[in-house]
């Protein structure tokens, strides 16, 4: 359905064009008029093979060509390589993007989250407050959810309410009442009171707090993995100049952790999706034409507000749904490809462009003035025709290349 969408979408350069050849047309129609006319006047004989000569080599079926044709090749050359066009503008807005953000989790790592520790801050066992853990996050699509899957006997949990990039609460037991999982600033406003103070752990885990109305239950330390391709990715887009920011609902130190490993300059962390859509939106309004890479719900609002978007292949549903494109292959490698595919679609659409006018330049004023006989004319309007196509076509002949090109 996707797929579809994107083809009934037309990208505002085809638009432009197809309006342009639509003025090509009128005006070769008065030409064609007035070619008329001069030649009943000295010639009334050839009228008819003169004024047929000058409407068939000027046929603007190469100008109608030039983009969907190169369009339509990248659009498939993309697929084969795992990244699934699914609105009409993104090979263009791709072509132009100067800044790129990544969300982390599931994004720059896998998001195969798993439990690293449980540090208990109440008479329950590890066990217990795993149960719990997995009952809250049971319904839950974000990727920290699939660090329980393999809990069993989950405590059941009713009236689940989840808070974007914060946390989760639901009700249990009368004995702990409500019970929530997620960020401490978010439990100590859920329940009012002060979260107890961060366990020293890695900066590469990430803590949960477990909590209830009474009081901290303990802390879930998960582990996730970098995503493959992702280091390479990132050296490759910034090595084209290209500006990557890392922005995360993580905590600051662990973002901070994974923005030296692959070398981003900028990032920032603890924010909630507000904060980065107003972050992708400043520089929007600095000239930038912004990128957004995400897999969660979170990222939705950016998503939709960047110039163009790409979701991960095991995103949540909410996320494809809301994406521009998708990353199906799940290697972030595929990006800079991408990109680089863009940038020489834009060139070739401009070599195409480029030769139908210079075509038609040289073709008419020739056949205006008897030159060229009509089968002539319907050769020549049929090979410049196939040289657009054939053009178009290379882009699907040729390897990945650097975004640089």
């Amino acid at each position: 359905n996707l797929v579809e969408q994107a083809k009934a979408e037309n990208p505002a350069s085809a638009k432009d064009h197809a309006s342009s050849a639509g003025l090509f047309v009128l005006a070769v129609l008065v030409v064609a008029v007035v070619v008329a006319l001069w030649w009943w006047q000295h010639q009334p004989s050839e009228v008819l093979w003169v004024v047929l000569s000058v409407l068939v080599v000027t046929c603007p079926c190469a100008l109608s060509l030039a983009t969907p044709a190169a369009i339509a090749v990248a659009t498939g050359a993309l697929r084969h390589q795992g990244f699934l066009v699914s609105r009409g503008h993104v090979l263009e807005a791709l072509s132009s993007v100067d800044q790129i953000i990544f969300d982390k989790t599931g994004t720059l790592t896998l998001g195969k989250m798993s439990v690293s520790q449980v540090i208990t801050l109440s008479d329950l066992s590890e066990e217990e407050l795993l149960r719990l853990a997995a009952g809250l996050e049971g319904g839950s699509l974000h990727p920290i959810s699939r660090a329980f899957l393999d809990v069993t006997d989950k405590v059941p949990v009713n009236a689940v309410e989840q808070t974007v990039g914060a946390g989760i609460s639901g009700q249990v037991s009368l004995e702990l009442g409500r019970i929530a999982i997620g960020r401490p600033s978010y439990i100590g406003e859920l329940f009012g009171y002060q979260p107890p103070k961060l366990p020293s752990v890695d900066s590469g885990k990430l803590p949960l707090l477990l909590a209830s109305e009474k009081g901290p239950l303990g802390w879930i330390l998960l582990n996730d993995q970098l995503r493959p391709g992702a280091a390479k990715a990132i050296a490759k887009l910034k090595s084209a100049g290209l500006g990557v920011s890392l922005l995360s609902g993580d905590r600051q130190d662990s973002v901070t952790d994974m923005a030296a490993k692959l070398n981003i300059d900028d990032w920032c962390g603890s924010m909630s999706p507000e904060q980065k859509l107003i972050k992708a939106n400043k520089l929007q309004q600095g000239g930038h034409r912004v990128l957004m890479v995400g897999d969660g719900i979170n990222d939705v609002p950016v998503l939709s507000g960047a110039d163009v978007s790409v979701a991960l292949g095991d995103a949540s549903d909410f996320a494809r749904i809301h994406a521009d494109s998708i990353m199906l292959s799940g290697n972030l490698d595929t990006l800079p490809n991408a990109i680089a595919l863009a940038r020489r679609t834009r060139r070739v659409i401009r070599q195409n462009l480029s030769w139908a006018l210079l075509y038609n330049l040289i073709a008419l004023p020739l056949a205006a003035a008897g030159m060229i006989p009509p089968w002539a004319a319907a050769i020549g309007m049929s090979t410049s025709s196939l040289f657009v196509v054939i053009n178009a076509l290379r882009l699907n002949s040729s390897s990945p290349t650097s975004v640089v090109q």
